[in-house]
């Protein structure tokens, strides 16, 4: 009888707890694992709308791009076929391309038309008219090519009449295999506002329990479902079952886990003091760096005072000048290192960037005459005083200045102006160098992207993110050969709006 007690007390002491917490975690995981595929699933869904709507952006900014180049050749219809069949054959997406007068009918084609085309008819090229704007079709059958496409309508509009429209058929297989480049074990299905199914990259399979998420297209009235499997889709059983050995064997192994805790203390502690130590470590290097660096530099500094003191010229004590300025802000850089670890604030002050500009013009003019180039610099009339860190706008200068002269070949013209422009301080650094290819133009502030060989892909990015942090704007508009502009704007101070 008191073996049985015994074992009846054990059951109920063990057993017991280990049927509800097993029954606990096995709901738990259910749900985790629901959550885990949902996100993995919702996660699919945007990435691939992402890329359709870049795709379907892409190719309005093409077709408005085209629409503009045609309204700028004046019914040259020979030029005009030129232009849509050179297009057409340099892009794989498009089926074809037509200029279409406002009635529909067709006065270009990049196809060879075989019979009389006329698409008043549609609906999305009575829109595009009325709206002024690129809208799109239903997935159909091309008129002319026979295949399945969707159509794009952009007008070409002078002075708010319309000339005509621009159609482009885009071929809904490329648009298809623009989502299979990236796709990787799940199912994507794309449907449009009438539910019908325009790509499905695959049929799910009957037996597997799949979970999915959908997301609206921005640039077209689709929906985009994406669904992957549940690949782990026990039943509650086995989960529990699993649970329940689990739950049995640690219950019976209490010393055992708490001293694994107290172990994993111990190392979470032993790791959190090798990362102090590191810290100290590389907090010492910094320093040590930090003083070798000043130690020269101290020098360099010493000599040209003594050079600044025998030599009384005035245009040579004014370079002096400007590299005491350099040195002092080289020696503020250095100080950084020392902050190793802890955060650096910058103080903000009202410089007017007439000023700045001036200081940092030796530097530049130097730069200039080395390399060849005729360097202009128009200053503002107006005072243009705004909140800034100084060395951080005279780094952004430089950066844009020395990007111009390495992209002058030779005998070029740099030029910098400011002026005001309404509660704005304007900055344009333009040259007349060999400029940035239109496909590279959108990535030039993204990190490590460079043109140069030996560039870092940095300083653009550190430009953005300096005028950023002033609340400015830079932009960039370049024609490949013929030079680029950089544009800045800061708000000026409260004093001058």
């Amino acid at each position: 009888m008191k073996l049985v007690k015994k074992w009846s007390i054990y059951l109920l002491v063990t057993l017991v707890p280990s049927i509800i917490i097993s029954c606990i975690l096995a709901n738990q995981n259910i749900e985790n694992l629901k959550t885990k595929y949902q996100s993995k699933a919702d996660q699919c869904a945007k990435i691939h709308a992402s890329n359709l709507n870049n795709f379907i952006g892409e190719t309005i900014g093409r077709l408005e791009m085209l629409a503009t180049l045609i309204n700028t050749q004046h019914d040259d219809l020979d030029n005009i076929y030129e232009i849509l069949k050179e297009t057409h054959e340099q892009d794989d997406r498009f089926s074809g391309l037509y200029l279409v007068d406002p009635k529909g009918d067709f006065i270009v084609s990049s196809n060879p038309l075989t019979h009389y085309v006329n698409v008043s008819d549609r609906s999305y090229f009575q829109e595009s008219i009325k709206t002024g704007k690129t809208t799109f079709s239903q997935s159909h059958i091309g008129r002319v090519t026979k295949l399945e496409i969707i159509t794009a309508a952009t007008p070409i509009s002078p002075d708010a009449i319309t000339k005509g429209v621009l159609l482009v058929s885009i071929r809904l297989d490329e648009v298809e295999q623009s989502i299979k480049n990236i796709i990787k074990d799940e199912i994507i299905i794309v449907k449009n506002e009438d539910g019908k199914t325009e790509i499905e990259t695959n049929t799910p399979i009957p037996t597997e329990q799949y979970i999915e998420a959908s997301t609206e297209i921005t640039q077209l009235p689709w929906t985009l479902t994406a669904k992957v499997i549940n690949e782990e889709n026990d039943s509650f059983f086995n989960i529990f079952f699993y649970y329940f050995v689990l739950v049995m064997f640690i219950v019976n192994l209490v010393f055992l886990v708490v001293h694994y805790f107290l172990l994993h203390k111990k190392g979470k502690k032993e790791r959190a003091q090798i990362e102090h130590h590191k810290i100290e470590l590389l907090g010492k290097l910094a320093a040590s760096t930090a003083h070798e660096i000043r130690n020269p530099l101290t020098g360099i500094k010493g000599l040209i005072s003594l050079l600044s003191e025998e030599n009384h010229d005035q245009k040579a004590q004014f370079y002096y000048g400007v590299i005491q300025n350099e040195i002092t802000r080289i020696n503020a850089i250095v100080s950084e290192l020392l902050l190793l670890g802890r955060p650096t604030a910058y103080t903000f002050e009202v410089c007017d960037t007439n000023n700045i500009v001036q200081e940092i013009a030796p530097i530049i003019q130097s730069e200039a005459n080395y390399m060849n180039v005729e360097l202009v610099i128009k200053y503002s009339k107006h005072k243009l005083p705004i909140s800034c860190v100084k060395d951080q706008i005279k780094q952004v200068l430089l950066n844009l200045t020395k990007n111009s002269l390495h992209a002058i070949v030779e005998d070029g013209k740099l030029s910098i102006v400011l002026e005001k422009v309404q509660d704005e301080c304007v900055i344009h650094v333009t040259d007349d160098g060999k400029g940035i290819p239109r496909d590279k133009l959108d990535q030039v502030f993204n990190p490590f992207f460079t043109m140069k060989e030996e560039g870092s892909g940095l300083g653009l990015t550190v430009c953005k993110r300096i005028i950023d942090s002033h609340n400015g704007t830079i932009t960039i508009q370049s024609v490949q050969n013929k030079g680029t502009q950089v544009e800045i704007r800061i708000p000026l101070h409260e004093s001058e709006k």
